[in-house]
């Protein structure tokens, strides 16, 4: 059996005590110099050492761990965010622990206590409503970097805040297809409704107020922010005289296509379809999907690198990022004739 090279193996082989490659591995090391961290760094990969996360949360020690709080795992969008979260810190040494709140709605407690026990070093959230209670709730415990994104809609001046231009893309998105000569639009929308979509919800308005027309309240249809629950609504908007539909999601429009297939209807010939997202997945539909496009790996990046700011320098001042929307105009949108 192959003997755990301990933290002990480590600071012998670089010719340093244990507390200075301890500091150096959380991320404490600033007041070392460069070729002192990289010696260590490059020690901890090509001897195989990792940390004994169990020991430390044992003895009450904060690990190299950043806890991402989202609301359904199964969402391409969280999906992809994790991703990129993962491919930025995991060379760094920061391992994130993925908490999918689909499993705790009824027992925030749970949260509450494994982020207070002291085995983050920082949190990412993105689930709206259940953000805030763990924000109330561990804020006060220890000050710990915290990022948001804009659907948790929190906005303290400790957190920092990710947002995209929300109002644009719902601009952009019933502009492309007003431009098309569609006016009867159907839109998909959650239940409850949290931050980010009433912003596009406002640059819907505001597009039709652009072009001086009135949008028809009873194309308004709530459903769940899934592939099922865009396959489901698809039977209730084929009722309608609608000739495009908008969705807020991508995964949404995904369910659609099929639901509408079945029903024998067509992509972009009966119905112009536009999603929000731009998931990896968009351009491999058929037809291609046009979508509202979000910057999904560069919030991912951006979360870890404001996590790790923060880490380094003891809390920096809050950051409030908004990155741009784009149009991706694809197969799926079509003008009406």
């Amino acid at each position: 059996m192959v003997e755990r090279v301990t933290i002990r193996d480590l600071a012998k082989k670089a010719g340093l005590s244990v507390t200075t490659v301890s500091q150096i591995l959380n991320h404490k090391g600033e007041r070392f110099s460069a070729e002192t961290r990289d010696k260590v760094l490059k020690l901890q990969k090509d001897l195989g050492y990792f940390p004994d996360y169990r020991a430390q949360e044992l003895a009450g020690i904060r690990t190299n761990t950043i806890g991402i709080v989202v609301p359904d795992i199964k969402n391409t969008f969280y999906t992809e965010f994790i991703s990129a979260i993962e491919k930025t810190a995991i060379p760094q040494g920061i391992y994130p622990q993925i908490f999918n709140v689909g499993y705790y709605k009824e027992d925030i407690d749970y949260l509450i206590k494994n982020f207070a026990s002291g085995s983050q070093n920082g949190l990412i959230l993105a689930a709206p409503g259940v953000s805030n209670v763990i924000i109330e709730k561990v804020i006060n415990i220890e000050s710990i970097p915290v990022v948001t994104l804009d659907r948790a809609n929190i906005n303290l001046n400790s957190v920092h805040r990710i947002s995209v231009n929300n109002l644009e893309g719902g601009r952009l998105a019933v502009t492309h297809l007003l431009n098309l000569g569609h006016q009867k639009i159907a839109f998909i929308l959650p239940k409850n409704i949290p931050a980010n979509i009433e912003e596009r919800i406002e640059g819907y308005k505001l597009a039709f107020r652009n072009f001086k027309i009135k949008s028809d309240d009873e194309l308004t249809f709530r459903a769940e922010l899934s592939k099922e629950g865009g396959y489901e609504i698809a039977k209730q908007i084929v009722k309608t005289d609608a000739t495009a539909i908008v969705t807020v999601n991508d995964d949404t429009a995904i369910g659609i296509y099929r639901g509408l297939a079945e029903l024998g209807k067509s992509v972009p010939d009966d119905y112009s379809i536009i999603g929000f997202d731009d998931i990896e997945f968009a351009e491999y539909l058929n037809p291609k999907l046009t979508t509202i496009r979000q910057p999904i790996s560069e919030m991912g990046k951006l979360a870890v690198e404001l996590i790790i700011n923060d880490m380094n320098n003891h809390l920096s001042s809050a950051s409030n990022e908004q990155l741009p929307v784009k149009l991706v105009e694809r197969e799926s949108t079509r003008r009406n004739e």
